[in-house]
């Protein structure tokens, strides 16, 4: 049998429990219910608040960023119609689209959009940063949106 002192297995708990407490943000698995559920809320909002106009086909993303971490996810990528033709310009503005998203229940809503196609200025960040709401991880967040909000 082999003896640990207590304070060696007061240590491996300690960072256990702290690995536990600081996980990673993950990106859900092409086709799972939960990327499904993301996918869903994006395609409203951005049919429903972005398009020029109604939305002739259904659209797909071609996603770049997917990161969840509990409630909060954070997207970035391209609509595209789901056939793969282009939706921009024609019905959908040409940006780089972003988004910060929560769930509720048992759906996700956009709850902050990043898109754009130029790097907006300092006073832009600081007025998206004061518009995050508490809890959201910083980790979902990729290294650009992290380092201009300040996270």
């Amino acid at each position: 049998m082999i003896s640990f002192p207590a304070t060696r297995i007061g240590v491996i708990a300690l960072l256990l429990c702290t690995a536990t407490a600081y996980a990673a943000p993950h990106t859900p698995k092409v086709g799972s219910p939960e990327r499904l559920a993301i996918c869903d809320a994006l395609r409203l909002h951005v049919a429903g608040s972005i398009a020029n106009s109604r939305l002739p086909k259904k659209i797909v993303f071609k996603i770049e960023d997917l990161n969840v971490d509990g409630d909060f996810a954070f997207f970035g990528g391209f609509p595209i119609f789901e056939d793969g033709t282009d939706a921009i310009p024609d019905f959908l503005p040409d940006v780089f689209y972003c988004f910060l998203l929560r769930k509720k229940g048992t759906g996700w809503n956009v709850i902050a959009d990043f898109s754009g196609s130029d790097v907006p200025e300092p006073a832009w960040w600081r007025t998206m940063r004061q518009k995050l709401p508490a809890g959201v991880p910083a980790a979902i967040f990729p290294e650009f949106y992290r380092d201009h909000l300040g996270l």
